[in-house]
C-alpha cells in the first residue's frame, strides 16, 4: 500500500491508501457529515484532512505504513465526523494483499456500522523495501551462475558467505540500502509459512541487474524447486517477463508441506530465460539454493 510502485511487503514493508468517494448511505441525520478517516497498523495511526459537510466525501490521500508481519498484521480504517461520532469501520487484513494479484487491492470495501450500503473506495499495495536499520531484518540473496554448490545462509552478524554463493547480512543505518550484488544480479523472496492453511508459501517479487549472455535482452522468468524432491508436484514458475534486465513478478507459490517437513528442505531458485520463439531451449541466467532451516519460516521475512 504505498504512492510509490516500487516501496512495498514484510521486515520492511510500506503501505498508503488513498482514499476516494463514499456513497451517500454514509449519512448520519438529516445533514451530511464532515467526515474523516483515520487509519492504523498496530500502534501507528494517522487522519486524513477533514471534508466539509458531505454525504460522498473525497480525500485522495496516500500514507505509508512499515509492515514487519504481513500475513497476520491488518489495516483498520475508522470513518468518523469532526466531532469524533463513528460513520462506520474497514478492518482489512494484509493477508489479503499478498493473495492478490500484483500485491494490490483496490475497489468499494463496506464500512462495518455504517448502513447497509456504506462502502469506502480504497486503493492498498504492498512493496519490499532494504532496510537501512539493523534491528528490522532485511537481507541479500545473491544469484549464482553454473554449478556452485549450495551455501547456507548466514544468520544475521556473522558476517558473509564466500563468492557464488547465497549472503545474508545486515545493513548499518549509514550503509547505502541496495543489497550487495552477486556475479549474476539479485533476487527478492518474500517466504513464510503460513500455520492455518499448513502450507510454504514464496512470493517471487523480481531479479535486479541480471547479466545478459547474448547481445540481445533475455526474456527472464523464475523457477522454483523445493529440493530434494524434483517431480512436478514441488516445482513452480513465474510468467516470462519480456526484453529486461530487471524483471517484476510478484506471483505467490504456495507448496502442501508441514511447517517441520519445510524446514528440512532446500528451495533452488533459477532465472532462466527462452533461447528463440522457435525453441524449447533455456539459458539459466543465475540460480540459488536457500537452506529452509536457515529461515525462521514462521516469522517470515523477504530477502534479496
Amino acid at each position: 500500500m504505498c504512492p510509490h510502485p516500487h516501496v512495498s511487503p514484510c521486515p520492511p514493508t510500506a503501505v498508503g491508501p488513498p482514499t476516494h468517494p463514499l456513497p451517500p448511505q454514509l449519512r448520519k441525520g438529516s445533514k451530511p457529515p464532515a467526515a474523516l478517516a483515520t487509519l492504523t497498523v498496530r500502534d501507528v495511526s494517522v487522519k486524513t484532512k477533514t471534508c466539509a459537510p458531505n454525504s460522498e466525501p473525497v480525500w485522495d490521500e496516500g500514507f505509508s505504513f512499515l509492515i514487519k508481519r504481513p500475513h497476520v498484521e491488518s489495516l483498520e480504517l475508522q470513518v468518523t465526523e469532526e466531532g469524533g461520532q463513528p460513520l462506520g469501520t474497514l478492518s482489512l487484513p494484509l493477508s489479503r494483499l499478498l493473495a492478490a494479484e500484483g500485491l494490490v487491492l483496490d475497489g468499494w470495501f463496506p464500512l462495518a456500522g455504517g448502513g447497509p450500503h456504506s462502502q469506502v473506495l480504497l486503493r492498498a499495495q504492498l512493496g519490499v523495501l532494504v532496510s537501512q536499520q539493523a534491528e528490522l531484518g532485511g537481507g541479500s540473496v545473491a544469484l549464482a551462475g553454473g554449478d556452485a554448490a549450495p551455501q547456507p545462509m548466514e544468520a544475521p552478524g556473522d558476517g558473509e558467505s564466500g563468492a557464488g554463493g547465497l549472503r545474508q547480512r545486515l545493513l548499518p543505518s549509514d550503509s547505502h540500502p541496495e543489497p550487495p550484488e552477486g556475479p549474476l544480479g539479485r533476487l527478492q523472496l518474500t517466504l513464510w509459512y503460513h500455520g492455518d492453511e499448513r502450507k510454504l508459501v514464496a512470493i517471487v517479487h523480481g531479479c535486479r541487474k541480471l547479466r545478459g549472455v547474448s547481445k540481445e535482452l533475455p526474456d527472464p522468468y523464475v523457477s522454483l524447486v523445493l529440493l530434494p524432491d524434483r517431480s512436478r508436484s514441488t516445482k513452480r514458475k513465474t510468467g516470462v517477463q519480456k526484453k529486461t534486465l530487471n524483471p517484476d513478478f510478484n506471483e505467490r507459490f504456495e507448496w502442501d508441506v508441514s511447517l517441520d517437513e519445510a524446514s528440512r528442505r532446500k528451495l533452488e531458485a533459477q532465472v532462466k530465460s527462452t533461447v528463440s520463439f522457435m525453441s524449447r531451449e533455456k539459458e539459466v541466467l543465475g540460480k540459488l539454493h536457500l537452506d529452509l532451516a536457515q529461515v525462521d519460516l514462521s516469522e517470515g521475512g523477504t530477502h534479496w
